[in-house]
């Protein structure tokens, strides 16, 4: 990136409190909001929160490569260092991603919904990479902080972007949609995550449907037509395309077949009708790649060039990610977050999975439910019965109401434990050499570190 300090005082209309350190020669090559990862020619911008204040490192960040800073202080820490003041330093963060995104014209692709977001990301920026070359969202960069640094990375030779927007009260998503300006949004679904703090799946609808906020005219918006609230919203004013699996979607899988590590289906367009192959596990990643598909005939690819780009996808760190464990154990590693929806969807893939032992889920806390998690956590406890798992181990203080709706619902073997160490204690008493592990849980069990 390059911006000079006239574009940074212009983008977070901010007032230069040394003017003899205002350069109008010198240029921004970076935006951080973390001192340790600093760079040469950049622009610090400390951010504050409840317990946590970047401005106490205003005073190191000249000497490691800095050349301005925004505060919210009326006054100069280092002198050499060009300080701007500004209202709201997070505030003027998002409005610098806005400006910097204003110098692509390029089409950008937004995506939110309860699960799936961060999958669909990878899958759509894989299809699109059958013919572009594609700017994503990088790990959990989907905040009001991770989206304009995403932004800041896009560079001259990017053709299309992806840009994940996650969020956990109403206005966030307001946010990041005036920052990102889709050309295009991708609502996956609407479940229960965040529940806590939205009050109802309807709350949660109305806080996704603000992707519409800031997107730019002519755009489009595709969703889930399988999704109750999503198949039956509101019209709006801009074009809707559904996807799914229910006859009548323009978007429509059909025949789907896990076998292995690979997923195959029968895919119908409007245009188009052709078997696709991706190595994911599941039919919840084909209502993935229906999206993707959307979105990549609205972008002119073809038939070639979506498979192409297909041949790209490999699974993200932590989801749905296998390897072997000792005596010839399977281990799915789908440990980064967690949703009723997601538990469940986890579960159908362990009973679809061919494995020579049983079919073992273990899992723990989904957080963030509020006063419906012990309905939620039955609820998968109800599933794990409906689908016949072998064993579950639930784990966690909120997942004992797991157990105790697969206790209800029926008959298969049920553990439980409060912690996750105790669980590792004892583990060797339930496991049996060629098992198929499924490990799930909210980001916060740590249920990665087994």
């Amino acid at each position: 990136m390059k911006l000079c300090l006239e574009d940074i005082l212009k983008a977070v209309k901010g007032k230069c409190l040394n003017q003899e350190a205002f350069d109008t020669n010198k240029q921004i090559l970076d935006i951080v909001t973390d001192s340790r990862a600093i760079t040469d020619s950049s622009l610090f911008v400390p951010l504050k929160g409840e317990n946590f204040d970047g401005h106490v490192f205003i005073k190191d960040v000249y000497d490691k490569g800095s050349i301005v800073t925004l505060t919210m202080n009326e006054e100069v820490v280092d002198s050499r260092l060009c300080t701007i003041l500004v209202e709201d330093t997070g505030k003027a963060l998002l409005e610098l991603g806005h400006y910097y995104r204003n110098l692509f014209s390029i089409p950008v692709i937004g995506i939110t919904g309860s699960v799936g977001k961060t999958s669909t990301k990878e899958i759509v920026a894989a299809i699109l990479s059958g013919r572009y070359n594609v700017h994503k969202t990088q790990g959990n960069y989907n905040n009001e902080i991770g989206v304009p640094l995403t932004l800041f990375k896009l560079k001259s030779e990017h053709e299309i972007a992806v840009v994940e927007m996650g969020m956990n009260h109403f206005g966030e998503i307001h946010n990041l949609s005036y920052v990102a300006m889709p050309n295009m949004g991708i609502i996956t679904n609407i479940g229960t995550s965040h529940i806590e703090n939205l009050g109802s799946r309807e709350g949660i609808l109305k806080a996704k449907l603000e992707i519409l906020d800031g997107m730019a005219e002519g755009g489009k918006l595709i969703v889930c037509g399988d999704n109750d609230l999503l198949g039956s919203m509101p019209a709006q004013n801009i074009e809707v395309i559904q996807y799914g699996f229910a006859e009548g979607k323009p978007y429509r899988a059909t025949n789907i077949v896990t076998n292995g590590e690979y997923t195959s289906a029968h895919i119908q367009t409007p245009s188009e009708s052709y078997d696709i192959e991706i190595k994911a596990l599941g039919e919840h990643m084909i209502y993935n790649v229906l999206a993707g598909i959307a979105v990549a005939e609205a972008c002119g690819l073809t038939e070639e060039e979506i498979k192409r780009g297909l041949k790209n996808y490999a699974p993200a760190k932590m989801r749905m990610h296998i390897t072997k464990g000792i005596n010839n154990m399977t281990l799915i590693d789908d440990t980064y977050n967690a949703s009723p929806e997601s538990m469940k969807a986890a579960l159908k893939v362990l009973k679809d999975y061919e494995s020579k032992g049983r079919k073992v889920a273990v899992l723990g806390d989904m957080l963030e439910q509020g006063e419906f998690a012990p309905a939620l956590h039955a609820s998968v406890g109800e599933a794990a019965v409906a689908l016949e798992i072998d064993l579950l181990c639930a784990v966690g203080p909120l997942a004992r109401h797991i157990y105790e709706g697969a206790k209800k619902a029926g008959n298969i073997q049920v553990v439980y434990y409060e912690t996750k160490e105790a669980w590792m204690q004892n583990k060797e008493q339930f496991l049996q050499d060629e098992d198929t592990l499924l490990f799930k849980a909210s980001r916060g069990m740590h249920f990665e570190e087994w």
